[in-house]
């Protein structure tokens, strides 16, 4: 029997509170964060305006709106005539933790650039007040946590629960057959075009998730680069934020939406095709690190510093050797071996 949390369960209304204040938090921090990193007067006298902490910044905006999307998906999926199957429930907490996660360590390394007082030619007054935010905003996400861990902690294991049925997809889906209600007589249509999204966008994506995932990562970094492109012209910069947008992207959909749930694969990877995907995530994933700290990895490439054409020798060496350590290293142990059969069938 599938889990699920009854209609007037009183866990449901703990789970929506905890989500709340995570959304509370999530807008809250980009509404400090957005403008602080656009003005730049503002930004050039933060502690946190150089690499390797204004990337961690540079990400968590765009990753934090995608995570905040996926909960209020879900959250509206809670009808108090409905019973909640718990996979849903437990979806929404890891994306609630996982937003939780973008903002900690986003707000953790503005903290270490305030301790090793990074930037500090250019602190002026105003420093000292986008400091004191960052301890409110601190204090604000810590606030959400805590009701986070308290819902997670009243939530039933799904462990021996049938294999869900259920991705954010088709909650997305499900959600947007509700809202055709306020259609009128354009309902019918919107049907219709539900059932096609189903069909032609939303099954190929189960069906090939990694290259759903590269589809989308390649088209954010392009999206970055033209922004570049309208702001400052053609340029090196523009192959940057192509590569580290489009490697830092993939890494975060393909990572995050495993861990959230976001779709439910028709195909899922075991043996030496899973131990590939790693390598890949976590090889995407040096790239953007490797840009964050490329002053003290220079060397790496026998140099003390470099133009756009070392650079990309760095990030290609980053993301390489990356990759062959990760794969070489779960081949050697072993990890994702093929299932067994009870384990398929399971």
């Amino acid at each position: 029997m599938r889990t699920y949390l009854p209609v007037g369960d009183q866990r449901r209304g703990t789970v929506s509170r905890a989500v709340g204040a995570v959304l509370v938090a999530a807008f809250v921090f980009m509404v400090f964060q957005l403008p602080v990193k656009r003005f730049l007067g503002l930004y050039d006298h933060v502690p946190w305006s150089d690499d390797p902490y204004d990337a961690v910044t540079s990400f968590a905006v765009f990753f934090l709106p995608l995570l905040a999307v996926v909960c209020m998906v879900r959250i509206a999926l809670f009808r108090r005539d409905h019973p909640l199957p718990i996979e849903r429930v437990l979806g929404l907490l890891r994306a609630s933790r996982l937003a939780l996660g973008v903002m900690a360590l986003t707000l953790l390394s503005d903290w270490i650039s305030v301790a090793l007082q990074a930037n500090r030619a250019a602190w002026i007054a105003g420093t000292g007040v986008m400091i004191a935010a960052i301890a409110v905003l601190t204090v604000v996400v810590a606030s959400a946590a805590i009701g986070v861990r308290r819902a997670g902690r009243t939530m039933p294991r799904a462990s021996d629960d049938p294999p869900p049925v259920t991705d954010w997809l088709s909650d997305a889906l499900l959600l947007a057959e509700w809202c055709t209600r306020w259609l009128g007589p354009a309902a019918q249509f919107a049907h219709e075009v539900i059932a096609w999204l189903d069909g032609t966008v939303v099954a190929p994506i189960r069906r090939f998730p990694i290259v759903a995932a590269s589809g989308a990562a390649l088209a954010f970094g392009v999206l970055l680069a033209l922004n570049t492109l309208l702001r400052e012209g053609a340029g090196p910069a523009l192959w940057i934020d192509v590569v580290v947008g489009s490697t830092g992207m993939f890494a975060f959909l393909v990572a995050a939406g495993a861990y959230v749930g976001l779709v439910r694969t028709e195909r899922p990877a075991n043996g030496a095709r899973r131990r590939a995907v790693d390598a890949a995530v976590i090889g995407c994933l040096a790239v953007p690190v490797a840009l964050g700290f490329r002053e003290w990895l220079w060397w790496v490439i026998g140099s003390d510093s470099g133009g756009p054409e070392r650079l990309a020798e760095l990030l290609a060496v980053a993301a390489a050797v990356t990759a062959v350590i990760v794969f070489a290293g779960e081949t050697a142990l072993r990890v994702h071996g093929r299932p067994t059969r009870a384990t398929t069938r399971g």
